[in-house]
């Protein structure tokens, strides 16, 4: 898979290597010999907190 947007996150299905592009080149990024997969993230969900009135 290439690699397309700052801040994707890739894991290696061999060893458990993660990554995090922090700059775009293009092409793949290889562990163990086989491609790494990109991590898809479950959104977070928003957080209502009190106001401290301050």
């Amino acid at each position: 898979m290439a690699v397309e947007n700052y801040g994707e996150k890739y894991l290696c299905k061999i060893c458990g290597n993660k990554v995090e592009v922090i700059e775009v080149g293009g092409g793949t990024l290889v562990c163990c010999g086989e491609d790494m997969h990109l991590v898809k993230e479950k959104p977070q969900p928003m957080v209502n907190l009190p106001d401290s009135g301050g």
